[in-house]
C-alpha cells in the first residue's frame, strides 16, 4: 500500500534526521531540561519504546487487513475488515494504559540502574514518543483512504485517544516541554497527524 511504503520511508527519514545535533534548534534543547521526579529519563523511554514495539504487531495486523481489500471494496469485505480493524486499535488502547501504568508507578530501582548508563536526552524521549505517534497515525490514515473514517467505532477511537492522552500527561512531568518537542519534531517532517487523532491535543 502506497500510504503504508511512504510511512516507513517517513521513518526512516525520521531516524536519521533525529540521530543529527541539527533536530532541534540549540535554543529549544536548552529550555528542555530534564524535570527530576520519581521516573527516570531512560526507564520513561524503554517503557516508550516497548509499547511501540507491541503497537507496531497490531498496526503490522491492521496494514495487512487493509492491503487484502479488493478494488473495489465489497459491504462484506468491509463489515469484516471493520470488525478486525477496532478490535485491533482496541488492543492498540491496551497496550497504551499498560504503558501509562508503567510510568505512573514506576520509581528508581534496579532496572533504573541499569540504564542509567544509556546516554540519554530530553529529545529523545520526544523522538520514541513521535515514533509512537506517527505509527499509529500512519495506520489510521490508511484505513481511513481504503474504507473511510466512519469504519472506526466512536467509542473505540474515542479510547484511543484518550488512552494517547494520557500517555502524554504521565510523560510531560519527566521531560519540561515534551508536548513543544514532538511538536518540533512533527514540523520538521511536514507531518500532521492523522484526522483520526484530532482530539489529541499536542
Amino acid at each position: 500500500m502506497k500510504f503504508f511504503t511512504s510511512s516507513i520511508v517517513a521513518f526512516g527519514v525520521f531516524s536519521s534526521f533525529f540521530a543529527s545535533a541539527a533536530v532541534i534548534p540549540a535554543g529549544k534543547v536548552e529550555v528542555a531540561a530534564l524535570e527530576k521526579r520519581d521516573v527516570d529519563l531512560s526507564v520513561a523511554i524503554t517503557v516508550v519504546e516497548a509499547a511501540y514495539a507491541k503497537i507496531q504487531v497490531w498496526t503490522g495486523k491492521i496494514n495487512s487487513t487493509i492491503d487484502g481489500l479488493s478494488d473495489p471494496v465489497t459491504t462484506v469485505e468491509s463489515t469484516v475488515a471493520a470488525v478486525q480493524i477496532n478490535a485491533a486499535i482496541a488492543e492498540i488502547t491496551i497496550i497504551i494504559r499498560s504503558a501509562v501504568a508503567e510510568v505512573n508507578g514506576a520509581a528508581p530501582d534496579a532496572l533504573g540502574k541499569v540504564l542509567a548508563t544509556r546516554q540519554v536526552a530530553p529529545t529523545d524521549l520526544a523522538g520514541a514518543v513521535t515514533l509512537l505517534l506517527l505509527e499509529i497515525s500512519g495506520t489510521l490514515n490508511g484505513v481511513i483512504t481504503a474504507l473511510g473514517l466512519k469504519v472506526l467505532l466512536a467509542g473505540t477511537l474515542g479510547g484511543l485517544v484518550a488512552s494517547l492522552s494520557g500517555l502524554l500527561l504521565a510523560l510531560i512531568p519527566v521531560v519540561n516541554n515534551l508536548l513543544e518537542l514532538v511538536r518540533d519534531l512533527l514540523d520538521g517532517l511536514l507531518l500532521g497527524l492523522s484526522a483520526a487523532l484530532a482530539g489529541l491535543i499536542i
